[in-house]
């Protein structure tokens, strides 16, 4: 009984695991930035949330390719690294996006606040969160 007890937890236990995808799987897509913290300041921020008619993208292909577009807006207006394109790598947990406008050829280490299905939120700076929602899931 003692064994056919145990049996049926271990088998519990295994059945209540979840399968999470690997973080280099699940950033793969294309994704709105809704709200980010304006640095105003080297330690300060301001929140600022996406107007309806102003959309700034990021896209991450399973290549490891990054791209940044806009739609109704620029760099100078509104951003999350304004550099469009370059590559990217995951380490650990968090994202190394290389980009030609950036004064490092190693690119830039960026914290990888949450990652789920539908939300990504980095900080790309010692300060303030920004914070995406998924567009779409890319098949390339």
């Amino acid at each position: 009984m003692k064994k056919l007890l145990s049996l049926a937890l271990i088998s519990l236990l295994f059945a209540c695991k979840e399968d999470r995808p690997a973080p280099e799987n699940l950033i793969v897509g294309k994704w709105k930035l809704i709200s980010y913290c304006k640095r105003n300041g080297t330690n300060a921020c301001t929140n600022i949330t996406m107007p309806d008619n102003k959309c700034v993208y990021v896209e991450f292909s399973k290549k490891g390719s990054f791209e940044e577009t806009y739609k109704g807006t620029i760099p100078v207006e509104y951003a999350f690294l304004g550099c469009g394109g370059g590559g990217y790598i995951m380490e650990n947990d968090d994202i190394r996006i290389q980009a030609s406008c950036m004064s490092s050829s190693n690119g830039a280490l960026i914290t990888v606040k949450l990652l789920t299905e539908r939300q990504l939120v980095l900080i790309p700076f010692e300060t303030g969160d920004y914070v995406f929602e998924r567009e779409l899931i890319l098949n390339t």
